[in-house]
């Protein structure tokens, strides 16, 4: 009951305040020239408020990126009704496991060698645009274009400790799951024909595109509004073909002994053309501006 209260209190304080474009201490409800803006998602706070009317145990709302890419979003106004803006998402990801086998020795031996599995991840977006406001109260609509530009790398590097000899056709190694950024294929460092995979690199991603939207903000507190936007994208994305390199001794293509042989294997990329709408990730956002 106490938490109603509060509620119904909190919420009849700002109805009775809405009409007004300064605080009680004179500070602006609205952006100015030379304001900046970030954005973050508005779901974990709405979903906190929300609890506090059930009996659901309600943990602290967290700060989440404002969209699904995963990109930082921040806007400059050049003046009260104008601004620029641009958001980012730079990702470099780099790891290495390891394991042990048993060293190969044509004597006894209790020694072991390691194997490494190395996974390396790049994705950069970015965006920059301008945006236009309209409205004079607590309530602002905002339209504009962005043109954006990403590109994705990725690439799976395995070394053995163990090499391949004609005294170690069939070396002990270490059988690695190929953890793909998002391939859901289930894929192991042995092939089929019995090849050990010392490389995978994913073909380059590429993409190309503009995104006119419009939205609207409700400002609660000073610099403080609750928002969405919605918008039309038009984009071109491009993957290059990828490589797969593997070693094993085997006969060799056109020929008549067996040998330590590597194979180079292409799979064919994509290019699509996608024009759609969006709306943010389905989520409101809350904006700051200071």
């Amino acid at each position: 009951m106490k938490k109603i209260c509060f509620c119904l209190l909190s919420l009849g304080i700002a109805i009775q305040s809405f009409g007004q474009l300064e605080s009680k201490k004179g500070e602006p409800i609205l952006p100015e020239e030379g304001d900046w803006a970030v954005s973050i998602d508005a779901t974990p706070f709405l979903r906190y408020v929300g609890n506090l009317f059930t009996d659901t145990e309600n943990a602290a709302p967290t700060a989440q990126f404002p969209n699904d890419q995963f990109a930082i979003s921040v806007k400059k106004f050049k003046t009260a009704d104008f601004a620029y803006r641009a958001s980012a998402r730079v990702n470099v990801f780099l790891e290495t496991n390891r394991a042990f086998v048993p060293e190969f020795s044509q004597t006894p031996t209790n020694t072991t060698v390691e194997d490494t599995y190395t996974r390396n991840f790049n994705n950069f977006n970015f965006a920059l645009g301008i945006e236009k406001r309209k409205g004079n109260t607590r309530i602002q609509g905002f339209y504009g274009a962005e043109a954006v530009l990403g590109l994705g790398t990725e690439k799976h590097t395995f070394e053995y400790g163990n090499n391949i000899t004609p005294e170690n056709t069939t070396p002990t190694r270490t059988e690695w799951n190929i953890d793909f950024q998002d391939d859901p294929r289930e894929i192991t460092t042995v092939t089929d024909e019995g090849a050990f995979v010392t490389e995978f690199k994913k073909g380059t991603t590429f993409s190309i595109g503009a995104r006119a939207f419009i939205g609207a903000e409700v400002f609660i507190f000073p610099k403080w509004s609750l928002g969405f936007e919605l918008g039309l994208s038009m984009a071109y994305f491009y993957t290059g073909n990828s490589t797969i390199i593997a070693e094993q001794w085997t006969i060799p293509t056109g020929g008549n002994s067996e040998q330590f042989v590597t194979t180079v294997t292409d799979e064919g990329g994509d290019s699509v053309f996608r024009l759609d709408n969006d709306n943010t990730g389905g989520a409101l956002f809350l904006s700051f501006y200071f």
